[in-house]
């Protein structure tokens, strides 16, 4: 339930309390209470977890992103040592290269530094 069903909820059970007469005889006001209080007490427990998994998000896309750049510029490093011929730089270069292979006919992604 968002923030404008909840106290929506809150005041029919108010006036099933105040005015029964209203009540449908189908409907169990006793359960009604129990699952609006197992709300109530789930959404205490909910919101900081979704504030925490949201931080969490947030934690995780700057660290990744910090690491891929710092590996895109060991990458451009070593492509340009095996352009110029170093020893073992192909090598690496010719493995790390495949992560930027051609993917269903689209043209390759080009690393920046």
């Amino acid at each position: 339930m968002g923030d404008r069903t909840i106290p929506f909820v809150a005041k029919v059970i108010e006036y099933a309390d105040a005015e029964p007469e209203f009540v449908p005889g189908y409907m169990d006001v006793p359960e009604l209470k129990k699952d609006f209080q197992a709300t109530e007490t789930i959404n205490q427990m909910y919101r900081p977890l979704v504030q925490i998994v949201s931080n969490l998000n947030d934690t995780l896309m700057l660290c990744g992103g910090e690491a891929y750049k710092a590996a895109l510029q060991f990458y451009n490093y070593v492509k340009g040592a095996a352009k110029n011929n170093v020893p073992d730089a192909k090598v690496i270069y010719d493995d790390l290269k495949k992560r930027f292979g051609r993917q269903s006919g689209t043209t390759a992604a080009k690393p920046t530094s």
